[in-house]
């Protein structure tokens, strides 16, 4: 989407030999922002010299340059880069579910889990690694297994929550320590017509007294980093019911036997572990 110039932000861009553009840079260094050049010819010859401003420059600045140089003065166009940068990613096809950004069709099967994600202010897009793990576990489980009361801890974009609900159609409790995350999560399930059945929750850990109402879960799904999960092991556990499913994620291969000890201390065995790339994600249960 683009948006109106910005009357604060002004650039001056003029193409010219680079053994000239120190000079030109030097009119302007008492209030210009950014210098930058790039070459604009393959033999070197031509140079872009792009020099940003917080206003308009000043026309006795202007009046320096050379007679005849040409260059172009105007507002800078602020681009959304998160809706740009947005549109670069490509969907992600994780079994049954195939998680695009809204600037990409839905998929033309009515069989697959179609969730639309924009991660814009908060991690998960499904791209990483980790995230792809997780939703490799989550289409496993999908096959064998049912659950009532499932926990997304550490929600991120709300990705995962949002694949529990859809697979599933249950309702599912999402945290996360950031409340950006929480509101990009509520976003993204009103964005799937899934926020009847996502609860998110603003919480560091689970010791808020929300999440702390609606324990045990039956399934657990953290895709943190490795030491908070290693450190918050006991109360993870704690928070799982009796036959409740672990998946954890967010931690490199080389992490694997560290994270796995910790919970192995709280009685719990691994099930099942998926690698992609140098991460990994551990299903574990009792």
């Amino acid at each position: 989407m683009s948006r109106s110039p910005d009357p604060e932000l002004w650039q001056l861009t003029l193409t010219l030999p680079l053994n000239e553009a120190d000079a030109i840079a030097a009119i302007f260094e008492d209030e210009s922002l950014t210098v930058s050049t790039e070459e604009a010819a393959p033999d070197g010859s031509q140079w872009r010299l792009d020099i940003l401003f917080d206003s308009k420059p000043a026309a006795r600045h202007l009046e320096k340059m050379p007679e005849g140089l040409k260059f172009e003065l105007a507002p800078l166009v602020q681009k959304d880069w998160v809706s740009e940068s947005q549109k670069m990613l490509p969907p992600v096809d994780v079994g049954r579910f195939y998680i695009h950004g809204s600037h990409d069709p839905r998929h033309p099967a009515i069989s697959r889990h179609d969730l639309i994600i924009d991660a814009g202010r908060a991690f998960g897009t499904g791209l990483h690694e980790t995230t792809y793990g997780c939703l490799l576990a989550l289409d496993d489980l999908r096959k064998s297994r049912s659950f009532n009361n499932p926990l997304d801890l550490g929600c991120g974009s709300g990705v995962l929550a949002l694949a529990i609900a859809k697979a599933w159609g249950t309702t599912v409790t999402a945290s996360d320590i950031d409340p950006e995350a929480v509101a990009v999560t509520l976003e993204n399930a009103k964005k799937n017509r899934l926020l009847p059945l996502v609860t998110a929750i603003h919480a560091a850990g689970l010791n808020s007294r929300s999440l702390k109402s609606k324990a045990p879960f039956d399934l657990i799904v953290a895709n943190i980093l490795a030491w908070p999960l290693v450190k918050m092991a006991p109360e993870i556990s704690a928070a799982l019911s009796p036959a409740g499913l672990l998946v954890l994620s967010g931690l490199l291969g080389s992490q694997e036997v560290m994270v796995r000890s910790s919970y192995l201390l709280q009685g719990l065995n691994l099930k099942r572990r998926y690698s992609v790339g140098n991460w990994c994600a551990i299903v574990l249960d009792r």
